[in-house]
């Protein structure tokens, strides 16, 4: 019986053996051709028991000098104390990740990684895997991006003044050239129409219809120049302007637009003077064009270190692709006007409830060189 059990059980041990060599092949095959740096430590010890040729060449230390040597013993890890109580950690959690981690190189460039460990058992012995990536690269484009960012940002800020500057030089044109020379028409056309005074109604009628044309390009000459940038906002302030403004959106548009104000005087410096003023006047705009409101609401409150600015209309409201949509000009325009102030801005809308805008705006906007 012995005799015909043995050959089976000589086959199972060979496959199980075959299949042993195989998963070790290919074990080797992943470390020796993986595009991350992988050190295999003694988890008791801290002995490196291996390193596969990518993290050689990541850090230019040869086979030679990585095994057999504790963490803290090869040049990369060389400081005794971070590399001691980075390996108590590992030893502690059996998995640690370090999204930054500086390594200087045996040629002495610092790069920057990212170092993964897990903690295995392999035939008794616990083995800590730590996986490390290479990610200067990485580092450097973020740097860049970020850096990129707050340029832009910047750049925002100074076009959005340069076109407030531009408006305002604009608008005080309008009012100071053409503003006057209908006032002086206006009056030499009063003169005037004293002396033709008739009865002649084809003659009166005429007189009539020239004055109110007059009146109309008064009043609009008035309302671009308040649109360009309205006086009363480096007269008078913000809290004067925006009430001005929404008592105006009423009178223009019939929609009833409730102001709340919790303070006389917010202390805003232009710059966020004039993007909030612009943020109610967009808002508002829309309001008037899209959303079909019997009802607006704008109210600004004071919390400290920031200011909370709503916005609501009982209106037919926007769908979900609208409020997210950075195509929208409407919505460009204020999401870019928050962003160059450092705010956050939530719209919530659906058909058929409304619009209910939130801004939050810091007190202190960072300045242009």
């Amino acid at each position: 019986m012995q005799s015909l059990l043995q050959p089976a059980t000589e086959s199972r041990a060979s496959s199980a053996l075959k299949a042993l060599r195989l998963s070790e092949s290919r074990y080797r095959r992943l470390f020796e051709t993986a595009q991350d740096g992988i050190l295999l430590l003694n988890a008791d010890t801290a002995q490196i028991e291996d390193v596969n040729p990518y993290l050689i060449d990541m850090l230019g230390y040869s086979h030679a000098e990585f095994l057999g040597k504790k963490l803290w013993e090869v040049g990369a890890f060389a400081d005794i104390a971070e590399s001691k109580g980075m390996f108590a950690e590992l030893q502690a959690k059996g998995y640690v990740r370090y999204e930054y981690l500086p390594l200087k190189t045996r040629a002495g460039a610092l790069i920057e990684v990212e170092f993964v460990s897990n903690t295995y058992d392999c035939e008794g012995i616990k083995v800590i895997q730590c996986n490390i990536r290479d990610i200067t690269v990485r580092k450097r484009a973020e740097q860049e991006l970020t850096e990129s960012k707050a340029h832009l940002h910047q750049l925002t800020i100074f076009l959005q003044r340069a076109r407030e500057d531009d408006r305002a030089h604009f608008a005080r044109e309008l009012h100071d050239e053409l503003g006057q020379n209908l006032t002086a028409l206006r009056i030499d056309f009063n003169g005037l129409a004293d002396c033709l005074a008739t009865t002649d109604p084809a003659i009166s009628s005429r007189l009539a219809a020239i004055d109110q044309m007059i009146n109309t390009t008064v009043d609009a000459t008035r309302q671009i120049c308040d649109e360009l940038r309205p006086g009363m906002l480096d007269d008078f302030g913000f809290e004067v302007a925006i009430t001005s403004y929404a008592r105006n959106f009423t009178h223009q548009f019939g929609v009833p637009c409730d102001l709340l104000l919790d303070s006389e005087d917010y202390g805003l410096d232009r710059l966020l003077s004039t993007a909030i003023f612009r943020i109610v006047q967009e808002s508002l705009t829309n309001i008037a064009r899209h959303a079909h409101a019997s009802h607006a609401m704008v109210a600004l409150q004071d919390r400290g270190d920031e200011l909370l600015l709503t916005i609501a209309d009982d209106g037919c409201g926007m769908s979900a692709d609208l409020t997210e949509d950075r195509k929208t000009y409407g919505m460009l325009g204020m999401r870019e006007r928050v962003d160059m102030i450092g705010g956050r801005i939530a719209i919530d809308s659906a058909p058929g409830r409304g619009t209910h805008i939130e801004v939050s705006i810091p007190k202190s906007v960072q300045p242009i060189p």
